[in-house]
């Protein structure tokens, strides 16, 4: 028979609490953890879109308004001229066709221009895409703003109808200004085209 004193058990209870306290606290330093990772993880998309929209990070173009004067959108007539390329392509999920109606534009920095792509639904249902866009090279998209265009926004197709979609953009004046813009003659607008989330 094992006789257990007053103390023996005092002790006991102690370290039981303190292990019972350090297991809670685990617990709500894992569940933070998991709370918070998938907090950062729902915002992930939204915060780097922004990130992108604002800097023109990864190639691209900075879509903010920005407060500008009428002098800091002339066209720079004594720069030389930059040749905009488009591209336009869909994903294998969505049934549309999709390309640029111009191949190319030329335009000096500060000079807005207008571009369309076409878009049309080969299907017999109705269909809601969505567009990306980047800018090659990556290093021009800072200076490459769109005034109005339909990246990001969802696009409805009815069964076979075809739409024009408008792209109205310009080069920053301040392009004229950076030596890193000095080889950059072609700049490429690339839109990518795919099947909205969640839409059958």
């Amino acid at each position: 028979m094992v006789i257990v004193g007053i103390g023996q058990l005092e002790e006991y209870r102690r370290h039981y609490e303190h292990v019972q306290r350090k297991n809670l606290t685990g617990i709500l330093y894992v569940s933070s953890f998991v709370i918070i990772f998938l907090g950062v993880s729902y915002a992930a998309v939204p915060l780097y879109r922004l990130l992108c929209k604002r800097t023109g990070f990864m190639g691209t173009p900075k879509t903010e308004p920005v407060v500008r004067d009428i002098e800091s959108l002339r066209p720079l007539e004594n720069h030389r001229k930059l040749r905009i390329t488009f591209s336009g392509q869909v994903s294998t999920q969505l049934n549309w066709s999709f390309k640029p109606e111009q191949r190319q534009v030329t335009v000096v920095p500060g000079e807005t221009a207008l571009a369309f792509f076409k878009a049309y639904n080969k299907s017999d249902k109705p269909i809601v895409g969505v567009a990306t866009y980047n800018v090659i090279p990556e290093q021009a998209a800072p200076y490459f703003n769109k005034i109005q265009c339909f990246c990001f926004d969802e696009q409805q197709l009815d069964p076979k109808e075809e739409i024009d979609m408008p792209v109205f953009f310009f080069i920053d004046p301040e392009f004229a200004e950076d030596p890193l813009m000095d080889d950059i003659d072609t700049i490429t607008l690339s839109y990518t085209f795919f099947k909205s989330a969640g839409r059958d």
